[in-house]
């Protein structure tokens, strides 16, 4: 019998006699020593050493994790969708790849959730995600029906402006509902309000650039258009004057547009507003390098409200950007 103490509790599992594939020796989980069914299933297990019967090792989280990667419920979602649920699937494995399905608890949740501190929306995906892993894992008869670590822990209140998870904004920007990939793409990258960019018209567009006038401020803007939107524009058939319309080629308002696309993220368990987007792009051109006053320029902002957004930059990314800025005076 082997014991083992993890996180102030013992564990005690039965040495089957046998050895998997790669010659390690299989053990199979007993209830608690104190527990009135031990001695019952302890002489079980024994017995059916005695009768040289196989017993199924542990299956831990990083195998569960394999296999429904490899499943077909897992193949049949959007790559957006995969890439997503990979980014959160490798956080949960960092933290509990060894660890037996069947012992991970609520607060084992709680320590990994922690651990990513106040991103609101990549808490909300990896919760999401563990949920979605153990019911396909139930469903597959790979985790006892009992088995949830998820509970009844509610999805973290987000700010109204919160920036978007990069995961969900690169899964946005990859996915198949044309209408939300296309009002992702230019809520990013014109870093524009919404209702100015349901009213964009494709005669605004000019030798790559596309003309604003902010409905809230009364501010005439003319953006260089990202590489990526110009793609995406070129690619995008014309069915009205505004570029994003209807199905009957008519102009789409601003409602509509945003249950769209909070419908979608919706699904990774994150509860984002366009005007997210806005501050995604303002970090974006920060990180990449550019002034505030450049910054403000494509924005329509002020120099104020950029420097506050400011302060949402990415430290690592900032850090390793000034590092090379002094080696570069040398």
């Amino acid at each position: 019998m082997k014991h083992v103490r993890s996180k102030g509790r013992d564990y005690y599992y039965f040495d089957t006699g046998v050895r998997n594939e790669r010659g390690k020796r299989i053990f199979n989980r007993l209830p608690d020593i104190k527990a009135a069914d031990f001695g019952a299933v302890y002489a079980a297990m024994k017995a059916g050493v005695t009768r040289r019967v196989d017993v199924s090792p542990l299956l831990t989280v990083g195998s569960l994790i394999r296999h429904y990667e490899r499943s077909p419920e897992f193949s049949r979602l959007s790559d957006g969708t995969q890439r997503t649920y990979g980014y959160a699937l490798r956080k949960i494995e960092a933290q509990m790849a060894r660890a037996p399905v069947d012992d991970v608890e609520p607060r084992d949740l709680s320590v990994l959730l922690a651990k990513l501190g106040n991103a609101a929306g990549s808490v909300n995906l990896t919760r999401s995600v563990m949920a979605a892993l153990y019911k396909w894992g139930r469903n597959n008869h790979l985790v006892k029906a009992t088995t949830d670590p998820v509970g009844d822990r509610e999805a973290v209140p987000m700010g109204s402006h919160e920036p978007w998870p990069v995961a969900i904004l690169d899964a946005a920007l990859t996915c198949e509902l044309p209408r939300v990939k296309l009002a992702v793409h230019l809520l990013y990258y014109t870093a524009q309000r919404i209702g100015d960019v349901c009213a964009m018209r494709w005669g605004d567009i000019r030798d790559e650039t596309i003309s604003v006038v902010q409905r809230k401020t009364g501010r005439a803007l003319t953006i260089q258009m990202h590489q990526s939107l110009s793609d995406m524009l070129a690619a995008t058939p014309k069915r009205g004057l505004t570029i994003l319309t209807r199905a009957d080629g008519g102009p789409v308002g601003d409602d509509a547009i945003r249950k769209e696309i909070q419908s979608f993220t919706a699904k990774y368990g994150a509860r984002l507003v366009p005007h997210g987007l806005r501050k995604n792009a303002v970090i974006a051109l920060l990180e990449a390098g550019c002034s505030v006053a450049e910054t403000a320029a494509v924005s329509g902002q002020s120099f104020a409200m950029v420097e506050y957004y400011a302060k949402q930059r990415d430290q690592k990314i900032l850090s390793s950007a000034a590092v090379l800025k002094w080696q570069e005076r040398k």
